[in-house]
């Protein structure tokens, strides 16, 4: 049942580097930390994108127990793939599952871009003169955890 094996590779997208190499570089936020923070997030709203281009990868052994437990709620949830205990024991699944993955973690990074960085993100890099990414991070998922549903 394990599709995140000791050496397999997700990708965070091309599209979103620059982000994932700013939280690393100037907020020591590691970049599976901010994959598996915007997969949640992506999942949380139902949001899947597909990922443009291969960025920045890292192999899921560098994953912590929790963070795995993170990876594998998210597909078990998941509407279509976790419907089927059984797959999990085949290749195919395990590539179509770290896919999934990839896909929500590029539909939360859309959400970050568009409702949290917004004007400070000009489709290439985030305003380096701005020092509070962190803390707006947090206050939307905050937020939008405490959010009513109806």
């Amino acid at each position: 049942m394990d599709f995140l094996m000791d050496q397999a590779l997700l990708y965070t997208s091309k599209k979103y580097e620059e982000i994932y190499i700013y939280f690393n570089n100037k907020l020591d936020i590691k970049y599976q930390d901010l994959f598996l923070l915007c997969a949640s997030i992506g999942f949380k709203n139902n949001r899947k994108t597909p990922r443009e281009g291969r960025g920045r990868e890292f192999r899921t052994n560098y994953l912590n127990s929790q963070q795995k437990t993170a990876a594998y709620s998210i597909i078990l949830s998941d509407p279509e793939l976790g419907r089927n205990i059984e797959a999990f024991e085949t290749s195919e699944f395990k590539l179509k599952a770290r896919k999934r993955l990839e896909e929500y973690a590029e539909g939360g990074m859309d959400l970050l871009v568009e409702e949290v960085f917004g004007h400070r993100w000009d489709g290439n890099t985030l305003d380096p003169t701005y020092s509070e990414y962190e803390v707006d991070v947090i206050g939307y998922i905050y937020a939008d955890a405490h959010e009513v549903p109806f």
